[in-house]
């Protein structure tokens, strides 16, 4: 696991504990990090950045949430289609759940103190009282349920439903009834939930459909469809931006939406990116595609000169000033015949 500086930006530390971890979660009350590798919970002390304790449960390890409200890490175990409770004090298991098929997914509602599992293989999503460690329901969702979140200002909870067949939705739960009260369609292969509680509004990563699905948070209802780089797979917000961030798979890049469900932003590039609808931000190096190899391709400054001309792959731009550039591509020597697109240079 790699540890990031969160004021300077840099990886400060690696943390050994075994191969193929899949998930991580952070306890602030203990100030602990829970990571999942098959049959071992792996929790790392928040300050030191060293592995405190090896907690040995369950046979295939995935998901994991934390209750902020009784202290306890949940892990959904798909192996065995249970999930394990652990004291967030001591760091041992406290409780064993049985819950449906494969719980891929799992989130903690502090409003009503529940904790939710998303039942991948078993199309359903089992409800857990966070106080006693007791299932309280199960209901039903679509096809394959692989994401949760929770909108904390109307008590309900959002379960994306991956595959085609009574897919492409997300199930809308009543955390105070435990009952489904709605059914939303969205994009192909909804991957990744995540609420934004200042706009009240719930993001939708479609990863087949290339999109981002905004479903209010009041009425239930999608206001809007974003169309995204290729394969979004994962969301985050930033309440002090108001900025939603999309990750892209296989677009290598990361969407940033305004937290107004207005569209994107910008786009932005690390050095191995191609050049994406919106802005392009990149850093060292412009990386145009392949498909560009047949036509002229030259970088322009903000007064017009060009400063660079450019070819398919790896462009070095560090000897740039930070700033706001333009790709020319023009298919011959008539700029009519020809597109542009915005880039940003930054160190």
């Amino acid at each position: 696991m790699t540890v990031i500086d969160g004021a300077g930006d840099s990886v400060i530390a690696t943390v050994q504990f075994g191969n193929q971890p899949r998930d991580v979660c952070y306890n602030p009350t203990s100030d602990r990090v829970y990571c999942t590798r098959y049959d071992t919970l792996s929790v790392v002390d928040g300050a030191t950045n060293v592995v405190v304790a090896s907690v040995p449960v369950g046979s295939d390890l995935y998901s994991l949430c934390w209750n902020s409200t009784n202290n306890k890490a949940y892990v959904g175990d798909i192996g065995d289609d249970s999930v394990y409770v652990i004291d967030g004090t001591n760091n041992t298991p406290v409780a064993r759940v049985r819950v449906g098929g494969s719980p891929y997914a799992l989130c903690y509602n502090r409003v009503s103190n529940k904790v939710y599992s998303a039942n991948d293989a078993a199309n359903s999503v089992t409800i857990i009282d966070g106080a006693t460690n007791v299932v309280i329901a199960t209901v039903p969702a679509g096809s394959y349920p692989q994401s949760l979140c929770c909108n904390t200002t109307n008590n309900k909870v959002y379960a994306a439903n991956s595959a085609n067949v009574s897919g492409n939705t997300v199930t809308i739960i009543d955390g105070a009834s435990n009952s489904v009260i709605g059914t939303v369609p969205v994009g192909l292969g909804p991957s990744a939930l995540y609420y934004d509680s200042v706009n009240n509004k719930v993001y939708c990563a479609n990863h087949d459909g290339n999109s981002v699905s905004v479903i209010d948070g009041a009425s239930n209802a999608v206001v809007r469809t974003i169309a995204v780089d290729d394969a979004p797979c994962a969301l985050t917000w930033s309440p002090a931006e108001n900025r939603v961030y999309v990750a892209n798979y296989y677009g290598a890049s990361i969407s940033v939406l305004r937290g107004t469900g207005g569209g994107v932003e910008e786009t932005m590039n690390d050095e191995r990116g191609t050049l994406n609808p919106g802005p392009t931000i990149v850093r060292r190096v412009l990386r145009l595609p392949a498909s560009l190899s047949t036509i002229h391709t030259s970088l322009f400054d903000m007064t017009g000169r060009a400063v660079m001309a450019l070819h398919p792959g790896a462009n070095d731009v560090r000897k740039l000033a930070p700033g706001v550039y333009f790709v020319l591509a023009a298919s011959g020597v008539e700029r009519e015949a020809s597109s542009v697109h915005k880039v940003i240079v930054t160190r």
